[in-house]
């Protein structure tokens, strides 16, 4: 069943319709979203196909339907943050008044709930935190949970050194982080209205501190751009918009949404705390992979900052922020930090798993089958076409009937070419997006 055709309000149909058809979120024939943080392609017909009356499961994290429905999401949530083009408006002028119009916050205020409901809840099932947590047992887990992710092997950034081509993977990672560290912490700044004691203050330390205390160049996001810059990578917001893992999208939503919806609080809190509490040493080993695979000159003052400033940060987190909160607020707070801790590595793991593939995924040609024009879906490509990524439902073969089609799995790197009477095999799971310079045909079969 699709979008359209389930029991749901019709008007939640009708609502992310309009929404993906809108100015931003409309098609580009290009494989990267050039120097416009406004465009932000949804496929409509994907997203009309999703039934959101059931909602995803754990195992479809890695899913077409997962990608498209945080895609959405991400756009509903940036539209309530500020984005202004690093060399002026000028030209922009009506995707800037389209993407914050007064009907697309209406649009993703009907749809949002649905939308998150259908993404996200699985973690319902998933994360299991029963019983009864005094702040003994809440110390011991926190405690424990911390100890394993700081000693966990990193699985990511070894597969990044011992990668054919390492600029290609360290890129791929580059891209994903680049969903949080070109906006650092705009989910956090959502949390520091309001009046909830001392800890108010906590949190706004650890927001300022990602803000550079107000000098622009110390600033988390600005650090992470100059990461970028010196590995020749954009630093353009969303420049990189079709190569974002649907896990990645997920992990940055989920802070969206613990915090949007105001009783996910706490779950807020033990989530970033678990971040905050891990991150030093993880950004102390990036920084090394980095600098194996550019050499000296890579720019890495963004993971030398989080190497040394998490370790306050952790400390302030768990210390003066989740614990404080469990003693005053009692059981409702404990059960939502101890269930954002939980949540949080889920999450984690089933995005280091995701990338993973990805990365160590080195598609190659093959010759075409004779009868693919027969047993697969036929279409066309031509330089006009819009460009898409998706993930592949099932082990997917893309056969090129005629011309030459350019197939992208990455960031950066060159495509792979696939010409006429060759095919491509694409893992189920995997992320593509196809291409074509010149008028091509090609055939489409899953298994």
């Amino acid at each position: 069943m699709t979008i359209s055709e389930v029991g749901l309000d019709n008007s939640v149909a009708a609502a992310v319709a309009e929404f993906a058809g809108s100015q931003p979120y409309r098609g580009v024939a290009a494989p990267w979203v050039r120097d416009n943080p406004y465009r932000r392609p949804l496929d409509a017909g994907r997203l009309a196909r999703l039934d959101l009356s059931t909602p995803l499961r754990e195992d479809q994290f890695a899913a077409d339907e997962s990608l498209m429905a945080n895609r959405f999401l991400m756009n509903v949530y940036e539209s309530g943050a500020l984005f202004l083009p690093e060399d002026g408006l000028r030209g922009k002028e009506r995707d800037f008044e389209a993407f914050y119009s007064t009907q697309n916050r209406l649009l993703a205020d009907r749809a949002r709930h649905d939308v998150e409901h259908y993404a996200l809840s699985f973690l319902d099932t998933s994360v299991r935190v029963n019983g009864d947590w005094d702040m003994a047992a809440t110390e011991a887990h926190l405690e424990a949970t911390i100890t394993e992710a700081v000693t966990a092997e990193r699985t990511i950034l070894r597969a990044i050194e011992a990668a054919p081509d390492r600029r290609r993977a360290a890129e791929t990672l580059i891209a994903q982080m680049a969903l949080d560290g070109l906006t650092e912490a705009t989910a956090m700044s959502q949390n520091l209205g309001g009046a909830f004691g001392p800890e108010q203050s906590e949190l706004f330390k650890i927001f300022i501190d990602e803000f550079g205390y107000g000098v622009f160049d110390a600033k988390h996001s600005k650090l992470f751009t100059d990461l970028c810059a010196s590995a020749d990578m954009s630093t353009r917001a969303h420049h990189y918009w079709f190569y974002y893992l649907p896990s990645s999208i997920a992990v940055n939503n989920y802070f969206y949404w613990v915090t949007q919806n105001r009783t996910g609080f706490f779950r807020y809190i033990g989530a970033m705390a678990l971040l905050e509490a891990t991150f030093a040493p993880y950004f102390a080993q990036l920084a090394k992979t980095l600098r194996v695979v550019y050499g000296e000159d890579v720019d890495t003052r963004y993971c030398d900052e989080h190497a040394h400033i998490d370790q306050h940060h952790g400390r302030m987190a768990v210390h003066d922020l989740l614990l404080p909160l469990a003693r005053k607020h009692g059981p409702v707070a404990t059960h939502g930090l101890i269930r954002g801790v939980e949540e949080i590595r889920l999450l984690g793991v089933l995005a280091d798993n995701d990338l993973l593939a990805q990365l160590q995924w080195d598609p190659s040609t093959h010759t075409a089958e004779g009868d693919a024009a027969r047993t697969g879906v036929v279409s066309d490509l031509g330089p006009a076409s819009f460009f898409e990524t998706r993930m592949a439902a099932g082990e997917t073969t893309v056969s090129v009937l005629s011309g030459v089609v350019d197939l992208y799995r990455s960031p950066t790197g060159d495509p792979l070419q696939v010409k006429q009477g060759e095919a491509v095999t694409v893992p189920s799971g995997r992320l593509y997006g196809l291409r074509a310079e010149s008028d091509a045909s090609i055939a489409v079969s899953d298994r």
